[in-house]
């Protein structure tokens, strides 16, 4: 897994003027493992985008894009720029070394564990004719690697069969959602906000709720993240991840008061399904070390019940040798 890596981030940036010198001592050892509950927020803004992330095993990473009407890809950035040309594509940053490490891992998933990625993708430019165009992208990856991406094709119920794959993609910032609701066939699934929960909406249409937290916790409910998180805005919290949950969806808040452990830990403790963040490392090491923590350690009865096993072995041991000295 080790030298696929490298083989797949070098290829990518040695075919890539964007991302610069090769990535062969910072790429991941492997995927062996992922870390639940991250998510890599404008990942495309860090120094190796996708890499990073997989390195430090996020589950979710995000990508603004864009679409010119002086050119036909889509582009990734958080603003808008004069020369489109000088932005990386979305194919060359994420669709094809996600299709290359689903093709070489061949789980069902990115991580070697199965784990899928869910893809964010933000429209910053107009919804319909910039979504148009990564359908048209996403379908021509679909036709050579059907198990690629999640796939949700309209049944006779009016309803949805969804086709699970390694890559699942969401559509978040302009998001057409009429035409969306009108495809036959899609290989992205809708991004909801807080005004979608309770309204029944199926999961294989809107599978996330990601919000603004101010959204929810504002006025007698703010905090800024700083100190233990206020009872009555945890119990709010734990209200909406009950609810999120309910619908059988998932869920994520941006603009989080602090980027940083104490707003990671109450979102942990709640079971906030994507934690956002700048710092994939620090929220990779936090998780891992909170996972670690849920390990159950032996209790002293058990600790002494071993050592006192152990020591009635060796006193049986020493007693059957005298034996056979005598």
């Amino acid at each position: 897994m080790k030298s696929l890596i490298r083989t797949l981030a070098v290829g990518v940036i040695t075919a890539s003027c964007y991302v610069g010198q090769a990535y062969a001592d910072t790429v991941p050892d492997s995927l062996d493992y992922s870390v639940p509950r991250t998510h890599a927020h404008n990942d495309y803004e860090h120094e190796y985008p996708l890499f990073e992330a997989l390195h430090n095993g996020f589950v979710s990473a995000e990508a603004d894009i864009w679409l010119y009407d002086t050119d036909t890809d889509l582009r990734v950035a958080h603003d808008p720029v004069d020369n489109p040309l000088t932005l990386p594509t979305l194919e060359d940053l994420y669709l094809t070394p996600l299709q290359n490490l689903a093709t070489q891992v061949n789980n069902g998933g990115i991580y070697a564990d199965g784990t899928p990625l869910l893809l964010l993708v933000d429209i910053k430019s107009e919804g319909v004719s910039t979504y148009q165009r990564l359908h048209e992208t996403l379908a021509n990856y679909a036709v050579n690697n059907p198990g690629l991406f999640n796939t949700y094709t309209k049944n006779a119920s009016g309803g949805y069969d969804m086709q699970k794959g390694a890559v699942n993609v969401v559509i978040s910032g302009n998001r057409p959602r009429d035409y969306m609701l009108s495809q036959d066939i899609r290989y992205a699934a809708y991004d909801g906000r807080q005004d979608d929960i309770g309204m029944g909406i199926v999961p294989e249409f809107i599978p996330l709720i990601s919000d603004n937290w101010n959204t929810f916790f504002n006025g007698d409910l703010a905090w800024d993240g700083t100190g233990t998180i206020p009872d009555d805005t945890k119990a709010t919290l734990d209200d909406v991840v009950a609810q999120v949950h309910g619908e059988n969806k998932i869920l994520r808040f941006w603009n989080l008061p602090q980027d940083a452990p104490s707003v990671w830990g109450p979102l942990y403790d709640a079971n906030v399904d994507l934690i956002n963040t700048d710092n994939l490392t620090g929220l990779s090491e936090y998780i891992q070390s909170r996972q670690r923590q849920s390990v159950p350690e032996p209790s002293m009865t058990v600790a002494l019940l071993g050592v006192l096993s152990t020591s009635l072995l060796l006193k049986r041991k020493l007693q059957s040798k005298s034996k056979l000295l005598g």
